[in-house]
C-alpha cells in the first residue's frame, strides 16, 4: 500500500515538473517573441533614421544641420543598449559614432544601413517561424525602402554640383530602373521625371539639394508607414492580453 502511494506522488511530481517545463519554456518563448518584435521596430526606426541622416549629410545649410543634429540625438537614444550580441545579432551600435562624427559618408552610412536590412531579415525569419506569418515580407519591403532613401541620397549629392557626375548618374539611373519594374504609382513616376529633366540629365543642375531631399522624403514616409501596419498590427492584437 505505501508502495503504490509513494509510487503515485513520484508520478505526481514527475507530471507537475513536466508541466512546470513546458509552462516554463511557452513563457520564455512568448516573451523572445515580443523581444524580437520590438527589436524588429527599433531597427526599422534605426533604419528610417540612420537614411535620413545620411541624406541631410551632404546638406550645409543651417536648416538641414539643425535637422541632422536633431537626428542624431535620436539615433543616440535609439542605439543605447542595442541587444544585437545577446540575441546573435551583428553589433551594429559600435559604428554609430564613427557615421555621426562624419555625417557626410555616404558609403559608411549604406554599409551600417545593410547590416541593419541583415538584422531585419534575421527577425522577420524567426517571428515567421514562431507563428507570425503576418510579419512576412517585411524586410523585402525594407529593400524597396532603402532604394528610395539611397535615390534620395544620391540626389542630395549630386545636387551639390553645376553638373551630375558620371559616378552619381550611374547609381541613380540603376536605382531609378529598379524603382520602375516595381509597381510604381503616380506621384513616384513624377518625382522620378522631375529627376531625369532636372539632375540626371540636366546639363546644368536646376534642383537645389534640399529640393531633392524635400522631394522625396514624403514618398519615403508614405512607403514606411505601409510596411510598419503589419507591425503594428501585432503590437496592438498583444496590448489586450497584456492589461491587467
Amino acid at each position: 500500500m505505501a508502495l503504490s502511494i509513494a509510487l503515485a506522488l513520484a508520478l505526481a511530481l514527475l507530471l507537475a515538473g513536466h508541466f512546470l517545463s513546458q509552462l516554463a519554456g511557452k513563457r520564455h518563448q512568448q516573451h523572445l517573441n515580443e523581444l524580437q518584435a520590438a527589436l524588429l521596430q527599433r531597427a526599422i526606426d534605426l533604419l528610417q533614421n540612420l537614411q535620413k541622416h545620411r541624406g541631410l549629410g551632404a546638406q550645409q545649410d543651417l536648416p538641414s544641420t539643425s535637422q541632422r543634429n536633431a537626428l542624431a540625438r535620436q539615433l543616440d537614444q535609439l542605439w543605447l543598449n542595442w541587444p544585437g550580441p545577446s540575441l546573435g545579432l551583428a553589433p551594429l551600435q559600435q559604428d554609430w559614432p564613427r557615421l555621426r562624427r562624419n555625417p557626410a559618408d555616404f558609403a559608411a552610412h549604406c554599409q551600417v544601413i545593410d547590416g541593419l536590412l541583415a538584422v531585419i531579415a534575421t527577425l522577420e525569419t524567426r517571428l515567421h517561424q514562431a507563428g507570425n506569418a503576418h510579419l512576412e515580407g517585411i524586410a523585402q519591403a525594407c529593400h524597396g525602402l532603402e532604394n528610395l532613401a539611397r535615390l534620395r541620397g544620391l540626389s542630395v549629392r549630386s545636387a551639390n554640383y553645376s553638373q551630375c557626375p558620371p559616378n552619381l548618374k550611374q547609381q541613380i539611373q540603376q536605382l531609378c530602373l529598379q524603382l520602375e519594374q516595381s509597381p510604381v504609382g503616380a506621384s513616384l513616376q513624377q518625382v522620378l521625371q522631375r529627376l531625369e529633366h532636372e539632375l540626371i540629365d540636366s546639363h546644368d543642375v536646376r534642383l537645389a539639394p534640399h529640393e531633392c531631399f524635400a522631394l522625396l522624403t514624403p514618398l519615403i514616409d508614405e512607403y514606411a508607414q505601409h510596411l510598419r501596419a503589419p507591425l503594428q498590427a501585432t503590437f496592438a492584437a498583444r496590448a489586450p492580453a497584456q492589461q491587467p
